[in-house]
């Protein structure tokens, strides 16, 4: 019998001026790039970690970078391994392609194994509950929009649920550039 997949997937309400500039006009390809977990008076504030994070990623052979120069962004420890685990904000100045949703799953799985620890059995690491946020760049002759999907689950159900995002049709659906209106949310289970 076939393990139960829950989860869910909503559109998350980003826009391209919510991104950094660098992520919004970055050539269009594989690169992955890792939003800040906030700011504080215009600066990215990134957890003390991800610098590690980073460098793993790209040694597992993830075209992987910040989503904002190292000039500007500041790093803060406050964080509890929960908030650690919880949330990781991913952007592409791509359509989402196959690749490109292994290097997120690969990400969030590394977000959660350096948090909770290197002697976290993997069976534990792959139970975490986690949200990744993606946001993905796409330019038209005219515009460029920006798709948005907030994706909860366990670590394990991770890659179904992006897969599911990017193949519903009410969450797949470009936004409009100027469109203001949100889209129904959407449940895995």
């Amino acid at each position: 019998m076939a393990e139960e997949i829950i989860g869910d997937v909503t559109r998350w309400d980003i826009s391209a001026a919510d991104l950094p500039e660098r992520v919004v006009t970055a050539p269009s390809g594989g690169r992955v790039f890792l939003l800040p977990d906030s700011r504080v008076d215009g600066v990215a504030v990134y957890r003390d970690d991800v610098a590690g994070l980073v460098k793993t990623l790209r040694h597992r052979g993830v075209d992987i970078d910040f989503a904002c120069g190292r000039e500007d962004r500041r790093y803060l420890s406050e964080y509890g391994a929960t908030a650690v685990v919880a949330t990781i904000g991913i952007a592409v100045a791509t359509t989402l392609t196959t690749d490109l949703v292994k290097s997120i799953v690969l990400a969030a799985w590394q977000r959660a194994r350096s948090s909770l620890g290197p002697g976290c059995p993997a069976e534990e690491v792959e139970e975490a509950r986690v949200t990744v946020k993606i946001a993905e760049i796409v330019r038209t002759e005219n515009e460029t929009v920006v798709r948005g999907f907030e994706i909860t689950g366990r670590l394990a159900d991770i890659d179904n649920l992006v897969q599911f995002a990017v193949s519903d049709s009410t969450l797949a659906e470009l936004p409009s550039a100027g469109r203001d209106d949100a889209a129904p949310e959407n449940n895995t289970g």
